[in-house]
């Protein structure tokens, strides 16, 4: 039997190694800092995401308030006139289209009874610089005006339609389905700063559009 030289089972011995603890501990650190980094990384993301759908969901929340509201005026009413403010900002200076002209304009007044000294008026107020949906409402004890929505950007609210979409004339038939159309804006990111230069890229614009019929039918 022949046996191997010395020399040549200690070059094999040399040949097999393994990671040394300091190098073991490297490892682990480069690791753990890449795990951290990405877990960084997807937390930042997920809080953007978060923050963007949260501004949606408000946006659309409270423009839906609006529209329940105005839906409920609409079906629970015994009159309706769809006009204009000649005066803005003015619910006081609304007037009614005539028989003749299409149903569309930025106010709609409202009677809930027979009683015309009882009615609610909304109405788009563009006396500000920024546009605002309005609530003017007539009672026994006096007058209130409350801000529905804001930062509205279409004039055209209101609008009495035939079931096809057509614009009808402001005639009050049974036939009437009465729309109501919101676009507005909102910031995107709540907490942003706004410059100058880039405004205009943190904003949102969305529309709602909502038709509703009377209840009370003639």
């Amino acid at each position: 039997m022949k046996l191997l030289p010395d020399t040549y089972s200690r070059s094999r011995r040399k040949k097999i190694s393994a990671f040394t603890l300091v190098e073991m501990m490297m490892s682990v650190w480069i690791y753990l800092f890449i795990f951290i980094g990405v877990m960084i990384a997807v937390q930042i993301f997920a809080l953007r995401v978060y923050t963007l759908a949260a501004t949606k969901l408000s946006a659309t929340a409270g423009a839906r308030e609006t529209l329940d509201q105005i839906r409920d005026s609409i079906r629970e009413a015994k009159l309706l006139q769809v006009g204009n403010l000649s005066t803005a900002g003015s619910p006081t200076s609304f007037a009614a289209n005539s028989v003749a002209s299409l149903a569309q304009g930025n106010a709609l007044q409202i009677f809930p009874t027979t009683n015309t000294a009882y009615y609610s008026i909304y109405y788009l107020d563009t006396s500000a610089a920024t546009n605002y949906l309005k609530e003017y409402t007539v009672t026994g004890t006096g007058t209130n005006i409350s801000t529905l929505a804001s930062y509205i950007t279409n004039t055209i609210i209101f609008d009495a339609e035939d079931f096809q979409g057509n614009v009808l004339q402001n005639n009050m038939k049974n036939n009437q389905v009465y729309g109501m159309t919101l676009q507005f804006y909102q910031w995107e990111y709540p907490i942003a700063f706004v410059s100058t230069n880039h405004g205009l890229n943190v904003y949102g614009y969305y529309q709602l559009r909502t038709k509703v019929c009377r209840r009370a039918i003639d």
